[in-house]
């Protein structure tokens, strides 16, 4: 997954019949051990975790400001297998996808 802020990435592996939220939730147990590779203030009581940031839990959508790009590879190894999370949130997600979330900044 990359996005979330300044070019973060990260690289998780993940069962085959993973969706998206199951992914962002192995990215935030990830930090949850490493919260120096966070790129938010994680553990001071303000964030909580990425899924929070991304996704409505009582809606079971992605909100409406977070911008995505998600793609697996297609058969020459090409970013073109789109993936509709949006639409979708229980979408598995394609084998080597990426996933770049973009926060809306509120200009």
């Amino acid at each position: 997954m990359t996005g979330l802020s300044e070019g973060k990435s990260f690289t998780i592996d993940l069962d085959d019949e993973a969706n998206f939220v199951q992914a962002l939730a192995k990215v935030d147990k990830y930090v949850s051990e490493h919260p120096k590779k966070s790129i938010f203030p994680i553990f001071n009581n303000y964030i909580h975790n990425y899924l929070q940031l991304v996704w409505n839990p009582e809606t079971n959508e992605i909100y409406e400001d977070i911008g995505l790009y998600a793609y697996g590879p297609d058969e020459q190894g090409n970013l073109r297998k789109f993936m509709p999370l949006r639409e979708d949130i229980e979408f598995n997600l394609y084998p080597n996808s990426v996933i770049d979330i973009q926060p809306d900044s509120g200009c």
